[in-house]
């Protein structure tokens, strides 16, 4: 695999890979997730039944032996791997609503016990959950803000 690496300034880095290097790392994205059990052998044949590739093909990429890459094999992989992360990024907001909403429901069983005992509880739910003054609270919001 052949990387370079051009630094613009101290935070911004820009990485140039390789076709065949690129198409590696989105390959083993697209294999993810991965259990503890799993082998390299079945995180390729995951890779390539979620992309249509055949074995030997996505073996060749996953490994960075492959001598080229098709640009409708690059497209593919982009694409597999950005809807993937868009359907993560979207499991991730509403998991983050569920428990919001978990957290009210906590909050409010709490202070119907005892409102005087659970108060400090009560205050910590609520800024955890982002009704203490702060716009999204501990949980931060589901879209970064710039």
């Amino acid at each position: 695999m052949s990387e370079k690496q051009l630094d613009r300034s101290e935070n911004e880095r820009v990485v140039f890979m390789s076709a065949v290097a690129e198409a590696a790392s989105l390959l083993r994205t697209i294999a993810e997730p991965r259990a503890a059990d799993d082998s390299v052998k079945a995180l390729i044949v995951r890779a390539a039944r979620r992309v249509g590739f055949g074995f030997e093909r996505a073996k060749s990429l996953w490994y960075g032996e492959a001598r080229w890459v098709d640009a409708e094999e690059m497209d593919t992989l982009r694409a597999v791997a950005a809807a993937r992360a868009a359907r993560q990024e979207a499991e991730a907001i509403h998991d983050r609503q569920r428990l919001v909403e978990r957290i009210a429901v906590i909050e409010a069983r709490l202070a119907q016990i005892d409102p005087d005992f659970h108060g400090e509880a009560v205050a910590a739910l609520r800024v955890l959950r982002g009704a203490g003054g702060r716009p999204g609270g501990a949980l931060g919001s589901p879209v970064a803000e710039d």
